[in-house]
């Protein structure tokens, strides 16, 4: 059973549609600056002692119809000291390790890994739960307890692209977590195949730039590693966009090298 459903929206006006669910679920309405992190502090603010796990959900997220309760069956049945637990995203590739992928530093055989390279192995289409060092942002149940007590950085740049690493990883270094793969989900995101030159660019950038803040944090990883990776990268997204006809991988890899 929802306990609460708290939707914290920016942008176009959606109060209407969103209330006409009160009668059926136990909906709140609430506007934001956009900015996907502020859109989840304030969230957070609301939450209460009646709130034990919270679930934060995107609005381009479609749930498959037993996932919530598959998800209340895997927190039931965790181990007590777990801090989040993903959704299972099954329409996107799962992890494919390659001794070349190895070699070139983009793998290693474990899904739900950061490298030293700061390049991270999926954690979607599992098909067992798996225990993860990092979740994403928008498919994932946290213990209340573990949103109220870790502060969620605020990045100023309209497009926090790896915000989802960057609030997981040091829960992680702490506290287990899993995807639980019976719990499935889908993401709708139409932005994939725009072609806007602007958005891709400044994306790769963001990219980036907010990728190096995060592994200059932390001892283990590698900024050498980090810029060989990068390279590589642009690289191969370069022949992707002239193999398949992709303009926003292009784009994408030109941010990425403004970046350097």
């Amino acid at each position: 059973k929802l306990g609460r459903v708290i939707v914290v929206a920016s942008g176009q006006d959606i109060k209407d549609i969103v209330l006409n669910f009160k009668d059926i679920l136990p909906v709140e309405y609430y506007e934001s600056k956009p900015a996907q992190i502020r859109q989840r502090n304030m969230g957070i603010s609301k939450l209460d002692e009646r709130t034990k796990l919270v679930a934060a959900m995107d609005d381009d997220v479609t749930y498959h119809e037993n996932s919530i309760e598959e998800m209340i069956h895997f927190w039931n049945n965790v181990e007590t000291k777990t801090a989040g637990a993903g959704f299972n995203v099954v329409n996107v590739p799962s992890h494919k390790h390659s001794w070349f992928r190895y070699i070139m530093g983009f793998s290693v055989r474990s899904p739900g890994k950061i490298l030293k390279s700061g390049w991270i192995t999926p954690i979607t289409n599992v098909s067992e739960n798996i225990k993860t060092e990092y979740l994403h942002g928008g498919t994932t149940v946290w213990k209340q307890e573990i949103l109220k007590n870790n502060f969620n950085e605020m990045i100023n740049h309209p497009l926090a692209v790896i915000e989802d690493i960057m609030f997981s990883y040091p829960i992680g270094k702490m506290h287990p977590l899993y995807v639980c793969s019976s719990s499935k989900v889908e993401i709708e995101d139409e932005i994939i195949n725009d072609i806007r030159k602007k958005y891709f660019i400044d994306r790769g950038r963001s990219y980036y730039s907010q990728a190096l803040y995060f592994i200059s944090k932390y001892s283990e990883f590698s900024i050498i590693r980090f810029l060989i990776n990068k390279y590589f990268q642009s690289i191969f997204l370069v022949f992707k966009s002239i193999i398949h006809l992709n303009k926003s991988d292009f784009y994408f890899a030109r941010g990425i090298l403004s970046g350097f």
